[in-house]
């Protein structure tokens, strides 16, 4: 006869193992194995490492706010332009004479506008979450192009450069920025009154409005969050490219909904982790490099990134499924 104790062990092994970030976990371990196979001396240097920890930090650090819009059930499609424009818009004013923490202010709270609008449209306009910031996306786009006619806007200041590519012993500046966000957004998800409303609005929105809680203030609020994320991200972005570029984040729209949902944040809202997030992000980051690693042609290695995040929700999906029968 098996002891509760034992019995409440397996449930505990159980639980843990259904969980997404498990899961990551164990697609990380098998990637490394792999790669420790195909190229042990280069994959596993530190200067590869800190490689993958720069190249997913930015990443990291807006995906994070995607998580919190998209467990209120939204999305958002600007995230890489705004960036792209925050930084164009500081370095903009540096070059002027601008005062350069001014100018870094002015920069970050053009991203934080630009989450502000999108939460206000979505909420007051009653508009599809998709549609307006697909929109706002474009303008961001137009005028970053506008101010800098197409080229980049370059940029000195001290401050910024060592943000984007300085360390502390071997950890990069940037990483730690990272790791400083994911753990303030895991507490504020996780132990505040604050995590537990969008949490609960993603969940049914209907009741959570009934209960007395301003559903549209607080969505308001998690975009406007993600733009100050955002702000931080293009800041950091300027100091890694040591200039504002037109060009800077356009990809990360899909980036940062891919760590989402590779992390186990639900589409329909209601359910995700910041952990999650951060290992979706950091499993996407490792594919890229072990790609480049094995010499795989670029435009296959789009391909393959794509087929691996339908895999990886496809077992997701069939586990969760599995697992509700």
């Amino acid at each position: 006869m098996r002891s509760p104790d034992n019995h409440k062990a397996r449930l505990s092994f159980k639980q843990i193992v259904q969980r997404r970030e498990s899961a990551m976990f164990i697609f990380l371990v098998l990637i490394l194995v792999g790669m420790s196979v195909a190229r042990p001396d280069t994959f596993f240097s530190t200067q590869n490492f800190v490689n993958i920890l720069k190249q997913i930090s930015l990443v990291a650090i807006i995906a994070v706010g995607q998580t919190f819009i998209m467990i209120t059930g939204g999305i958002d499609l600007s995230v890489g332009y705004s960036l792209g424009l925050g930084g164009i818009v500081m370095t903009k004013f540096m070059s002027i004479g601008m005062n350069s923490w001014g100018a870094i202010l002015v920069g970050v709270l053009t991203c934080v506008l630009i989450g502000l609008l999108n939460g206000l449209f979505i909420t007051r306009l009653n508009l599809p979450p998709f549609i307006v910031t697909m929109g706002m996306a474009n303008i961001a786009r137009g005028l970053t192009y506008i101010i800098t006619q197409g080229f980049p806007i370059s940029t000195n200041n001290g401050f910024v450069l060592a943000l984007g590519n300085n360390s502390i012993g071997m950890i990069p500046i940037m990483a730690i920025i990272m790791l400083v966000i994911v753990a303030a957004a895991v507490y504020l998800l996780g132990y505040t009154s604050f995590g537990t409303r969008i949490l609960s609005i993603g969940g049914n929105e209907t009741a959570t409005m009934l209960s007395g809680i301003n559903v549209k203030r607080y969505k308001v609020l998690v975009y406007s969050l993600a733009g100050l994320l955002c702000g931080i991200a293009g800041v950091i972005m300027v100091g890694r490219l040591n200039a504002g570029n037109p060009n800077a984040g356009n990809s990360f729209d899909m980036d940062t909904i891919a760590a989402t949902i590779v992390g186990g944040t639900a589409l329909s809202g209601g359910e995700g982790t910041v952990v999650g997030t951060l290992f979706g992000a950091l499993l996407l980051g490792i594919i890229k490099n072990s790609l480049v690693m094995l010499d795989v042609n670029m435009y296959w290695q789009t391909v393959a990134v794509g087929a691996i995040i339908i895999l990886v929700c496809a077992v997701d999906y069939f586990a969760q499924s599995k697992k509700k029968k």
